[in-house]
């Protein structure tokens, strides 16, 4: 399926961004951010696989439209 590694890279950094947001709000707060390379990594494999699904959901609602566009006289 085409777009896939894109999809995966673009949910990878929305998760890392997400946690960078909360961060910000948690030192804004008083409070501290730590993150280790292993959970910074695990965070983005997890995103990557979050947006790999939500991709191939998108997919195959365009699929589905354009076989009913089809089907229409």
């Amino acid at each position: 399926m085409a777009g896939n590694g894109k999809a995966f890279l673009k949910g990878g950094i929305g998760c890392f961004a997400l946690f960078a947001v909360f961060g910000v709000i948690a030192l804004l707060a008083g409070g501290y951010v730590r993150a280790d390379a292993g959970g910074i990594g695990l965070l983005f494999i997890i995103g990557g696989v979050i947006g790999l699904v939500i991709n191939a959901i998108y997919q195959k609602g365009r699929r589905d439209a354009a076989d009913r566009r089809d089907d229409e006289p």
